[in-house]
C-alpha cells in the first residue's frame, strides 16, 4: 500500500485502517441483523436485506477517504472480510474474498475523484457512485460461488437495491461523516477535506449541518448494543438450544445427552447464495425435541432463533409431521436440516425453539 508518491503507509495509518476495519468487521452481523428484519417485514427469504449492504461499504469509504492512499482500500477490505470470518460469518471464507472485491472497487473508484482538497459535488458523486457498485458486487461474487438458480430479473433487482444502498449508506453518509470528522477538527491538516465553508465554525453551526452524520453513527452505536445485549446470544454452549414458549415443561436441549435416538436423512440445499448437493445429515427429529416438552393444545407456530438473531417461523403442525425435519450439528454448532423448505431456512448456529 503506498501513496502517490510511492511512500509506505505511516503506522498511525496502519492503525487507523486496523480501527476501522475490525469496527465494520464487528459490526457485519448487526448490519447482517438488520437485512434479516427486512427480509421478515417484507416476507421474503432474501434479497431485501440489501438495503442494508451499503453500510459495509461505509467502512471502507471512510478508510479510503481518510488514508488517501493507493491499496487503502483494498487492505482495509482485507482486514474487514478477516475480522467478519472469525466473529461467526455464516458465509466463511468467501465473505473475506467479498469484503476485499468491495475495497479493491472502492480504491479504483476513489482515484478519479482524489483531489480532496477541493471537493464539488461531480467528485462526490464519483465516489457515492463507486459505493454503490462496490456494494452490489457483493451480489454478483456471491452469485459466481453459491448458483441459487434464482431469476436472473430477481439477481438484478437486489443488485439495483444494494446499489442505491452503497450510494446512500457508503456514500452519503460515509460523506457525510467525513464532512462531520473535518468539522470537529479530528482529522488532521493532511486529511482535512474542503467542500464545506471553513469559516463556519461554531458549535451549533457544526451540529447544526451535520445532523445527518450524527444521527446515523448514533444509530450504529445504539442499534449495535441493542443487538449485543438484547438480540445476540455469543455466550451459550453452541451445541444445546433452549425450548420454550407454550409449553408445559420448558427446557434446555443438550444434542450429546438427549435421550431420543438419532436418525439420517439425505437432503439438498437450495438457497440464495448457497447451494450443497445432496448430502446424509444425522440429528434428532425436531418433532421429538419439541414433543419432549409437550407442547400446550393451542400452540400453532414454531420460532427457531439463531445467534445472531436470525429468525425463522414455522407451521407447528407441519412440523411434527415432518420426519426430514432435523436438528443436526457441525463445526458451529447446532444446524437445523429443513429438508423441504427453502435452503434459507435452515437455520445454523440455533439457541431457541419457540412455540407461539
Amino acid at each position: 500500500m503506498s501513496s502517490e508518491e510511492g511512500h509506505y503507509a505511516e503506522i498511525k495509518e496502519i492503525i487507523t485502517i486496523a480501527l476501522l476495519s475490525s469496527l465494520g468487521g464487528t459490526l457485519s452481523t448487526f448490519v447482517g441483523y438488520l437485512g434479516n428484519l427486512v427480509n421478515l417485514t417484507l416476507g421474503v427469504p432474501f434479497g431485501a436485506g440489501q438495503f442494508m449492504a451499503g453500510l459495509h461499504v461505509f467502512w471502507l469509504v471512510l478508510i479510503q477517504a481518510i488514508i488517501r492512499k493507493r491499496g487503502a482500500g483494498a487492505f482495509g477490505g482485507l482486514l474487514k472480510g478477516i475480522v467478519e470470518l472469525f466473529t461467526g460469518s455464516t458465509h466463511g471464507f468467501v465473505i473475506v474474498l467479498v469484503s476485499l472485491v468491495q475495497g479493491i472497487l472502492v480504491d479504483g473508484f476513489a482515484a478519479f475523484g482524489d483531489d480532496l482538497q477541493d471537493v464539488d459535488l461531480s467528485k462526490k458523486l464519483v465516489w457515492w457512485i463507486g459505493a454503490g457498485i462496490s456494494a452490489a458486487s457483493n451480489v454478483i461474487v456471491f452469485q459466481l460461488f453459491y448458483f441459487s438458480g434464482a431469476p436472473i430479473i430477481y439477481i438484478g433487482v437486489i443488485v439495483v437495491l444494494a446499489f442505491c444502498s452503497g450510494i446512500i449508506f457508503g456514500g452519503y453518509f460515509g460523506w457525510e461523516t467525513l464532512d462531520f470528522l473535518n468539522d470537529a477538527g479530528i482529522l488532521n491538516n493532511k486529511t482535512q477535506i474542503q467542500s464545506r465553508d471553513v469559516h463556519s465554525t461554531s458549535r451549533s453551526t457544526i451540529i447544526k449541518r451535520n445532523i445527518p452524520a450524527i444521527a446515523f453513527v448514533v444509530f450504529l452505536i445504539l442499534g449495535s448494543s441493542y443487538y449485543v445485549t438484547a438480540v445476540a446470544d455469543f455466550g451459550s454452549d453452541p451445541y444445546s438450544c433452549e425450548v420454550t414458549g407454550l409449553v408445559e415443561d420448558p427446557y434446555v436441549f443438550h444434542y450429546s445427552t438427549f435421550p431420543r435416538d438419532t436418525i439420517t436423512i439425505e437432503a439438498e440445499l437450495e438457497g440464495a447464495y448457497t447451494h450443497l448437493p445432496p448430502a446424509n445429515y444425522t440429528g434428532y427429529l425436531v418433532s421429538s425435541i419439541i414433543d419432549h416438552a409437550n407442547p400446550q393444545p393451542e400452540a400453532s407456530t414454531l420460532k427457531v432463533v439463531a445467534t445472531d438473531g436470525y429468525t425463522i417461523i414455522f407451521d407447528l403442525n407441519e412440523v411434527m409431521k415432518d420426519d426430514r425435519f432435523i436438528l443436526s450439528k457441525n463445526e458451529n454448532g447446532l444446524w437445523l436440516i429443513a429438508a423441504e423448505y427453502d435452503g434459507s431456512q435452515w437455520v445454523q448456529q440455533v439457541t431457541t425453539l419457540e412455540i407461539g
